[in-house]
């Protein structure tokens, strides 16, 4: 089944899916349309990418994403793998690669899918078969429900004000047997880290705070399913039904 074929499995029919450039598909009416990290892709890869950045403000390692990231894609030895608002595989690539599983990582950002591209590239040689980049937009997902296996949503929801309805409409697409995996940046009385997420909600980066508990309790009240979940410095770190 060729790429085109393999993604219409799980695109909802009333979607117009097409190849826009080299390895990268889309489903947004205007793919050029410019996103908010279109401008910030490369300064985000810099920064967000280091130990140093994540240890002092976070509280947390590029090594806690990428070992989280390791377990949702190692929670099952088969079925669709969603990467939801995946940026540049900046965390996830090399795991990826590793991986037999077909995997859709998707972003509205086009600069940050050709960074993701180009990683992969840089890795293997060439995009896999079993990764595809797709152009979507996390707040109108373009997709059959039930149609993974796993869904991971990593450093993403801090971004979005309606917290439950993102996670209820990600979890849709799961199948009977599927796993979420979500990590998301809260307040945890943390000095540095509390002030500089309240800094970025200032500045319209971010919405405002939630704390560690205002999340665990979105996530139950949201989940059919019990909540495995835990924080480390200001990164909360949840899964449904598998121990983290």
């Amino acid at each position: 089944m060729d790429a085109l074929n393999e993604l219409r499995v799980v695109i909802a029919g009333n979607r117009a899916l097409r190849l826009i450039e080299q390895d990268i598909y889309s489903v947004l009416p205007d793919a050029s349309r410019m996103h908010h990290y279109d401008r910030r892709a490369i300064a985000y890869d810099l920064v967000v990418g280091t130990r140093l950045y994540n240890v002092v403000m976070w509280g947390s390692s590029p090594l806690d994403y990428i070992a989280f990231a390791r377990q949702a894609l190692t929670s099952c030895s088969e079925g669709r793998f969603l990467d939801a608002a995946c940026g540049s595989l900046l965390f996830t690539a090399p795991i990826y690669l590793g991986s037999n599983r077909p995997i859709i990582a998707f972003d509205q950002s086009l600069a940050m899918l050709r960074r993701a591209r180009r990683r992969l590239i840089n890795l293997s040689g060439a995009v896999p078969e079993h990764i595809r980049l797709l152009q979507a937009d996390l707040n109108d997902l373009p997709f059959r429900p039930d149609s993974f296996r796993t869904v991971l949503c990593l450093n993403v929801l801090h971004q979005f004000e309606n917290a439950a309805a993102l996670i209820s409409n990600l979890t849709e697409l799961l199948d009977s047997n599927g796993h979420f995996f979500l990590t998301s940046l809260v307040s945890n009385n943390r000095l540095v880290g509390d002030h500089y997420l309240n800094a970025l909600y200032a500045m319209g980066e971010f919405v405002h705070p939630r704390s560690r508990l205002e999340l665990k309790e979105i996530l139950d009240r949201t989940l059919s399913q019990d909540v495995s979940y835990r924080v480390k410095g200001n990164m909360a770190f949840a899964t449904t039904a598998l121990p983290l």
